[in-house]
C-alpha cells in the first residue's frame, strides 16, 4: 500500500541562525523518515506570510508566529501546528523554544567566572526573548548583590542587513551609555547582531574588548561570531533540537486518527518544551581574567588551563602561596564560587560537548575531562543537570 505524504509548511524565517539551526534539526528528523512534502518559503524574520499560504490545503504547520497576521492565518486553518517562537501569539498550541532563564544563566557563570563585578545588558524592547533574558541576567546579579544596567534598543526584526540601520538613531545615546559603564564590565547582549553592533560602538570609541567590557551574545552564528572584532564570544542555543522536537511533536499530531485531531491541542500543548542551551563558544571578545587579585587570578588560569587533567584544589595551592581557607575566601569573593565549583563546572562543560559532538564512551569521556571514574562522572552530571550523560546524549540525537 502507497503512503500518503503529509503536506507540511514551515514559516520559519532563513535570515538568521537559529532559524537556519531549527530548519536543520527538522530536515534531519525527515531524513530518516522521508514522508513529509515540505513547503518552505523564503521569509525575513517578521514578514508577512506567503499569499500562497491563505489557500494552501495541508496537513500541519512549523512555525515562528511572531505577527498577529501569521497567527491569525494560521489559526484560521485548524491543522495541528508548532510554535517554535518566543512571542506566544497563539497560547494554546504547543511550543518548543529555548529555555532563555538558562541563556542568561550560562551568560552570567561566564562572565562572572572572568571575575567582573560590574555588568550590563543589551537588547531590543518587544521581544519575548530579549526581556526574559535581560529579566534572569539581573536576578543573577541581584542575587549577587552586583549592579546590572540595561540599554534597551528598538530593533524591529531580527536581521543583520536592517540591524544597524534600525539602532542608528540610538548611536548617540548608545555611545554615552557604553562610555559611562563602569570598568572593567561585563556585558550581555541578547543576541549576536546586538553584541556585534555593540562592538563597533565600542572600536568607535577606542573602548578595549574584552579588557574595558567583554560582550557576550546568544546563538553562536559562526560567521557572524567570527568577522565580528575582536571575533564574539556566544552562548549556544539548542536550535537543531528544537527543530527535531518540533517535527517529531507534528509527526505525532498527526498521524492521530481525524476524529482525535481536532480536539487535541491541549493535549499536545502539554508537549510544549523549553530546551536547555548547549554551552558557550569563547572567542577573544571575553577572553580575559578580570581579577586584580594576582594570587586569585593565578589560580583562575591554572583551574581553566588544567581542570580536566584531574585536579583538585591540593594542586591549586601548590600553584598560589595561600591557605585553602584564605583561596576560598578569596576566590568566592573575586569569582562568586569555590575553586572546587569552579573546576567542577569546567569539566562537566566539556563533558557535555564530548557528549554532543562525539561517540567516545563514557569510560574514555571521564577519562578526558579528569574524572578518575564514569560512574563518578555520571553522579555529578546527573546532580548538576538533572539527568543522567546517556540521556543528555539521546536527547541531542533523537
Amino acid at each position: 500500500m502507497i503512503r500518503k505524504r503529509k503536506s507540511v509548511a514551515l514559516l520559519i524565517e532563513t535570515s538568521n541562525a537559529y532559524a537556519r539551526g531549527i530548519l536543520e534539526g527538522i530536515v534531519e528528523y525527515q531524513r530518516s523518515r522521508d514522508h513529509w512534502s515540505i513547503y518552505l518559503p523564503e521569509l525575513d524574520r517578521g514578514a508577512n506570510p506567503p499569499s500562497w499560504f491563505r489557500r494552501w490545503n495541508g496537513d500541519g504547520v512549523i512555525a515562528r508566529i511572531e505577527t498577529d497576521a501569521i497567527a491569525a492565518l494560521v489559526s484560521s486553518l485548524r491543522v495541528p501546528t508548532i510554535d517554535v517562537s518566543a512571542a506566544r501569539r497563539v497560547p494554546k498550541i504547543p511550543w518548543v523554544e529555548t529555555d532563555d532563564r538558562r541563556v542568561a544563566d550560562m551568560a552570567y557563570d561566564h562572565l562572572r567566572e572572568k571575575g567582573f563585578r560590574h555588568f550590563a545588558f543589551c537588547g531590543p524592547k518587544g521581544f519575548n526573548w530579549s526581556k526574559w533574558r535581560e529579566e534572569y541576567f539581573r536576578k543573577r546579579c541581584d542575587t549577587d548583590g552586583l549592579a546590572c544596567s540595561t540599554y534597551w534598543t528598538s530593533m524591529s526584526r531580527q536581521t543583520t542587513s536592517n540591524a544597524m540601520n534600525s539602532t542608528q538613531p540610538h548611536k548617540p545615546q548608545m555611545e554615552d551609555w557604553l562610555q559611562s559603564l563602569p570598568k572593567p564590565m561585563g556585558l550581555f547582549c541578547a543576541y549576536d547582531i546586538q553584541a556585534q553592533i555593540v562592538l563597533d560602538q565600542c572600536r568607535n570609541l577606542e573602548i578595549q574588548v574584552p579588557e574595558q567590557i567583554a560582550v557576550i551574545g546568544v546563538d553562536n552564528d559562526s560567521i557572524l561570531c567570527n568577522l565580528s572584532h575582536p571575533p564574539l564570544s556566544s552562548v549556544i542555543p539548542d536550535a537543531r533540537g528544537a527543530g527535531v522536537y518540533a517535527a517529531k511533536l507534528l509527526d505525532d499530531w498527526m498521524n492521530l486518527g481525524r476524529a482525535k485531531k481536532s480536539n487535541s491541542a491541549s493535549l499536545f500543548s502539554k508537549s510544549s518544551k523549553l530546551l536547555e542551551p548547549l554551552g558557550v563558544e569563547q572567542r577573544q571578545s571575553t577572553d580575559i581574567t578580570a581579577v586584580t587579585d594576582p594570587n586569585v587570578a593565578s589560580a583562575v588560569r591554572f583551574i581553566r588551563d588544567h581542570a580536566c587533567d584531574g585536579i583538585d584544589v591540593s594542586h591549586v595551592l601548590q600553584h598560589v602561596p595561600l591557605s585553602r581557607r584564605k583561596l576560598e575566601y578569596q576566590f568566592v569573593e573575586a569569582i562568586g564560587c569555590t575553586p572546587h565549583a569552579m573546576i567542577t563546572r569546567i569539566r562537566l562543560s566539556r563533558v557535555s560537548q564530548l557528549l554532543r559532538e562525539s561517540e567516545l564512551s563514557l569510560e574514555e569521556i571521564a577519562n578526558r575531562c579528569g574524572f578518575e571514574h564514569p560512574e563518578y562522572m555520571s553522579v555529578v552530571f546527573k546532580r548538576m543537570t538533572g539527568i543522567s550523560p546517556g540521556q543528555f546524549r539521546r536527547s541531542k540525537l533523537a
